[in-house]
């Protein structure tokens, strides 16, 4: 980035602040005003530079191409970037040189202002920050992945888990599907019992394609060698179902999930009241969020419980508080951000 003593009291422009939530399937940017007015909410194609198709950089570049066009029309094209954070997936330390390249190489030629300020962050604490009250907390995430965070000062201090599926994500989506199909294929190789999720697991290799080979165990393999565990995660959804009904196998792979997001939080919340709940697992209804929720509730933990809002809200407050801002409270932004995208 350009020194910051180049951009700083650009005379005559309105003040701004930019959050970007950049993921693998979609990508949004916002434009934030002092007094709490979105200025603009943009979305467009996904740009992690590990999984996203395309050239990734254009991707974010069009994205903040027409934010920067949204807030134009709305200040007359007189305003200045106070600060801007950028939440990418995978920027913790493996890849955080390529998450940086990504924004520097994006921002020219999107007529976007330079920011006075500019930060990239994981896509965690950009989770952390849309549902937090305050800079200091915990933060517990299960959606395709599973992490736990210790924050302060709206910083990643430590974190559990978070380690892909091969090594961990304990709980996540991916976590269930996989533990869910390895039932199915126990009882149909007559070393595990009986499961409503065997059919499940053969209606979704019919579905696939891959219910070719005449063996329903044969069957399993071509699908998991056909789809990556990730497109497997949408199968977390029939383990949850099961267990809802009573399925013995599906709740006991439920119980161990909590269980082991319970112990990943334990890891690190160290003492702190609060604690986020973040990725489609734990934010929507089902037996997981149940049981973390009841889990939470122990006189143990005795942590006060929010939920995530959007990621982009998330981007938003912690540009506020990069640039000095009073940190703006989450349901009126949340409420904003849905206004403007509307």
């Amino acid at each position: 980035m350009p020194p910051i003593s180049e951009y700083a009291g650009t005379a005559g422009a309105l003040r701004a602040v930019v959050g970007l939530d950049v993921g693998g399937t979609s990508s949004t940017a916002g434009v934030l005003a002092p007094d709490g007015a979105v200025l603009a909410v943009v979305e467009g194609p996904g740009a992690n530079f590990r999984s996203s198709p395309g050239v990734v950089v254009d991707h974010l570049r069009a994205v903040l191409a027409a934010a920067a066009a949204q807030a134009d029309g709305r200040l007359d094209g007189r305003w200045q970037a106070d600060a801007l954070v950028a939440g990418i997936a995978g920027a913790g330390p493996a890849g955080r040189a390529r998450a940086v390249a990504l924004l520097h190489d994006a921002l020219p030629g999107s007529g976007m202002p330079v920011p006075v300020a500019a930060e990239v962050v994981t896509d965690p604490v950009v989770a952390y920050a849309a549902g937090a009250p305050g800079p200091d907390g915990a933060l517990l995430l299960a959606g395709t992945g599973a992490i736990a965070l210790r924050v302060a000062g709206f910083a990643e201090r430590a974190r559990s888990d978070g380690l892909g599926w091969l090594l961990g994500d304990v709980g996540s989506g991916v976590w269930l599907a996989l533990a869910g199909l390895r039932a199915a294929a126990a009882h149909l190789d007559g070393r595990g019992p009986a499961t409503a999720l065997t059919p499940a697991a053969a209606e979704l290799a019919a579905a696939a394609g891959a219910a070719v080979t005449g063996d329903p165990r044969q069957d399993l393999v071509r699908l998991t060698d056909t789809r990556s565990p990730a497109q497997l995660g949408s199968f977390a959804r029939e383990v949850t179902a099961c267990a809802a009904v009573g399925d013995a196998v599906a709740a006991g792979i439920v119980a161990e999930g909590v269980a082991g997001l319970l112990r990943s939080l334990s890891a690190v919340a160290d003492g702190a009241a609060d604690v986020v709940l973040a990725g489609s697992v734990l934010t929507r209804p089902g037996p997981v969020r149940d049981g973390v929720l009841a889990g939470l509730r122990q006189p143990a933990h005795d942590l006060r419980v929010h939920d995530a809002a959007a990621p982009v809200v998330g981007a938003l407050r912690l540009a506020a508080d990069r640039a000095g801002w009073p940190l703006p409270d989450v349901a009126a932004l949340t409420a904003a951000v849905g206004a403007a995208r509307g």
